[in-house]
């Protein structure tokens, strides 16, 4: 009966699916859904690839897991994964829908599973990737992950214990999961133009997770990412397998097991190289030699929904995507804003759609966000616009933005039209993960009134 039930579940949610593509929406977790509400068991049951490499963490696993993908596939291997994001139970379910024929036989020999790190206690008892990569872990949405301690917890009791793991060794928290697992580590070595200790609000890991001594960081890049030992026990950073040393404009220098590697780099800032050591370390463990992560590198690049430059009349147009709520996420990137040179003006739209649907009231996020480092010369206007568009402009206020350079609308659809075209030579889209299709139309409309109208 259970196998009835099983094949029922397989065949109305491959229906589902296709039915979805028919009409062009984009439900990448309903067909999931249908399976489990129909086959409680269905990720037990259905047959698994011979190979899947799994990516969580809290920032970064889409970008990662898209990089993954695109750099196994460049290399000759066919495989499926949820590139889209859809990471839960119900995402996860999809996936594995696609990933079988209609005689429940698996369609490939490898998956690349993107898994949420709060789902992950639903996930692997069934799923138990090879390799999985844990990013980072940081406090996240109040509605989400909330404390990186609560998500380490989570982590630290679902991961399977045949899985190698591939951990941030500059990240203290991270790299303390499941020390029982086989493991290999990457890090990014300060680079000269680094500052020592970046000034960042957050500071999730102050104290000795061992003896609760106070930490001493020899070198902290942001929050609580860079190198640690803890000043009266032996607690310390990791050694990595894996490294960047140095990374120029174009091209980034590492270490691994297998040598010295020379490859393009694919991200713009330093903290991001991140995604692309981590990328690196799985890439190398699942066999695939130092040429062909070159070559992979040399092919690839970040997904466009997430990251895209393009210059519009005399305006570079650079489009930035963060998960709003996420103070980690959105302070990466108002760094990157704050440091560019020349003269920028931004667009600020971080607020998730559902806000004004389903919101809670609370924007403590706005307070744990380092909006200071838009308190800079370089930006010369902040445009914000969204359902919470006061409370921003509070925060930037308090955070000593001069407000002669601030403009706002509750009107998110209309906020690009308020950007001084003509004033600046850099325009900033800074949105949320889910109201990306804002962004479209943001660079229609540039296209439409930047002096000059051309594009490259």
């Amino acid at each position: 009966m259970s196998r009835i039930r099983y094949f029922t579940a397989l065949y109305a949610a491959k229906l589902f699916a296709r039915l979805l593509k028919l009409l062009h929406r984009n439900g990448s977790h309903y067909p999931g859904v249908l399976a489990l509400k129909i086959c409680p068991d269905f990720l037990k049951q259905t047959a698994k690839p011979a190979h899947i490499l799994g990516i969580t963490g809290t920032n970064g696993k889409t970008t990662v897991t898209n990089l993954v993908s695109d750099a196994l596939a460049h290399s000759g291997y066919p495989l499926i994964s949820n590139r889209a994001g859809s990471n839960i139970l119900g995402g996860i379910a999809t996936t594995f829908v696609t990933a079988v024929d209609l005689s429940g036989k698996p369609r490939t020999d490898l998956m690349v599973l993107e898994i949420d790190e709060r789902s992950s206690r639903l996930i692997f008892p069934y799923v138990q990737p090879e390799l999985l990569i844990v990013n980072n872990l940081f406090r996240d949405s109040m509605k989400r992950n909330a404390h990186s301690e609560f998500v380490f917890d989570i982590l630290n009791a679902s991961i399977p214990a045949s899985t190698k793991l591939i951990l941030n060794a500059d990240d203290p928290i991270s790299a303390r999961l499941a020390p029982a697992n086989e493991r290999v580590y990457f890090s990014v070595d300060p680079q000269p133009d680094e500052s020592t200790f970046e000034p960042n609000l957050i500071q999730d890991l102050p104290y000795c997770p061992y003896c609760g001594a106070p930490l001493v960081y020899d070198f902290r890049r942001y929050h609580h990412i860079g190198r640690v030992h803890c000043s009266k026990c032996e607690f310390a950073s990791p050694e990595a397998e894996y490294r960047f040393l140095r990374i120029d404009e174009d091209r980034a220098f590492m270490e691994t097991p297998n040598g010295s590697l020379i490859c393009r780099r694919i991200e713009t800032m330093i903290p991001d190289m991140y995604n692309q050591i981590a990328v690196t370390a799985m890439l190398s463990e699942y066999g695939l030699t130092s040429q062909q992560i070159t070559a992979a590198f040399d092919s690839i690049g970040i997904v466009g929904s997430r990251f895209q430059e393009k210059m519009i009349g005399h305006v570079k147009v650079m489009l930035r995507v963060a998960k709003g709520q996420n103070p980690v996420a959105v302070s990466r990137v108002m760094d990157g804003v704050g440091r560019y040179p020349g003269r920028s003006a931004v667009l600020l739209a971080m607020d998730d759609l559902r806000d004004a649907l389903e919101t809670c009231e609370s924007n403590s996020w706005h307070y744990d966000t380092d909006y200071e480092f838009l308190n800079s010369e370089n930006v010369v206007q902040i445009v914000v616009g969204g359902p919470r568009a006061l409370d921003h402009v509070l925060r930037l206020e308090l955070a000593g933005v001069d407000p002669a350079k601030i403009s706002w609308t509750l009107t998110e659809s209309e906020a690009v039209k308020l950007i001084r075209t003509e004033s600046c030579d850099t325009i900033w889209l800074l949105r949320d993960t889910y109201n990306t299709q804002f962004a479209a139309q943001d660079m229609k409309y540039l296209e439409e009134h930047v002096e000059g109208g051309e594009t490259a």
